[in-house]
């Protein structure tokens, strides 16, 4: 018997899109699935949707309902504790998947003995009912994970997030990785990024599989915490700073670690500032973030800005400007009344 996969599906509210989601997963063409489907207090009709699809599957299904609101970090962690899979794949409430999505990924982690195995994005732009361009892959195979850091150090891979990958449930297991659940932006890319430092052996397909499905809803959401939410831009900092010291502690390559400093220290850093200065009543917190960068050792990251000036010009320009200039810079920066 071919073994088990479990394909978790944290969700909230996601009534209008959890029957083609579910259907997609259904559909696949690998047959020893676990669907665990975890709603996170919803307060729509996601559960009764979900539980008529899955009880009509002919699928293994876990229909979880949590007691409180935990956003996706906690609903995935809730379907990782009651998962019961060799393999786990994480699909969000609102994509899709090619048919060969998850017996692809299962064809290569299991030939190639990897800890974590990730395929090609293509996006599908829902109001224009089209595809809109795809993740950026290897050009070449590699199965060691340092080589993928320097990939992503270098643009040449796309950082993707946990939904196009499966991970060895023992690996996650051993090495204690799980989502953190103080953090609602970027929790999974710090996920990703210690799954990949910690792993011993990485690979992936040369296919665009899972499909990433932009809708407005979701895109107000995002353009909301991003823009206006200095409290989730806080964690994610948080999130930055945990998945860089992990790279740091473990990566002796001395390109991949300036690469870190520059952009999960010193690039969230100087956003902070700017959103601060371009709110009204935030002054003071504006001051304080500068007073922040002018720490030896943040001001010493903030200079390494310069090694990558042909790649990205405006943060080293940025930096300086806050470093040296930090009233100008919010004068420039401030909206007015």
């Amino acid at each position: 018997m071919e073994k088990l996969v479990s394909v978790i599906v944290p969700t909230y509210n996601g009534e209008k899109f959890i029957a083609q989601t579910l259907g997609a997963i259904i559909n696949q063409d690998y047959e020893n699935l676990e669907i665990i489907v975890v709603d996170d207090v919803s307060t729509d009709n996601t559960v009764e949707v979900a539980k008529k699809i899955l009880e009509s599957s002919g699928r293994k299904f876990q229909l979880i309902q949590r007691s409180v609101n935990g956003h996706q970090s906690a609903a995935r962690n809730t379907g990782l504790d009651a998962s019961n899979g060799d393999y786990v794949i994480f699909f969000d409430h609102d994509d899709l998947a090619e048919k060969n999505f998850v017996s692809s990924l299962f064809n290569e982690i299991e030939n190639k003995n990897a800890d974590l195995v990730f395929c090609g994005v293509k996006h599908f732009m829902k109001v224009q009912n089209q595809f809109g361009g795809n993740s950026v892959l290897p050009e070449e195979n590699f199965s060691n994970p340092e080589y993928y850091l320097k990939l992503w150090s270098e643009d040449k891979i796309t950082l993707c997030t946990v939904w196009n990958f499966i991970f060895r449930k023992s690996f996650l297991t051993a090495n204690k990785l799980r989502f953190p659940e103080d953090c609602f932006i970027f929790e999974d890319i710090e996920f990703i990024l210690k799954a990949v430092v910690l792993s011993s052996r990485i690979s992936f397909v040369k296919d665009f599989l899972y499909i990433y499905v932009f809708h407005p809803a979701q895109q107000t959401k995002t353009d909301r915490e991003n823009r206006t939410n200095y409290k989730n831009f806080r964690q994610e900092i948080i999130a930055r700073w945990r998945a860089g010291r992990c790279i740091l502690r473990r990566i002796k390559d001395e390109k991949i670690k300036n690469f870190v400093l520059v952009f999960y220290v010193a690039y969230p850093l100087i956003k902070l500032c700017t959103l601060y200065a371009r709110a009204v009543g935030k002054y003071d917190d504006y001051i304080k973030s500068v007073r922040t960068l002018k720490h030896k050792k943040i001001r010493k990251i903030m200079f390494l800005t310069l090694k990558y000036i042909t790649r990205e010009p405006e943060l080293f320009f940025k930096a300086m400007m806050i470093l040296y200039f930090p009233n100008l810079y919010y004068k420039l920066r401030r909206k007015r009344k």
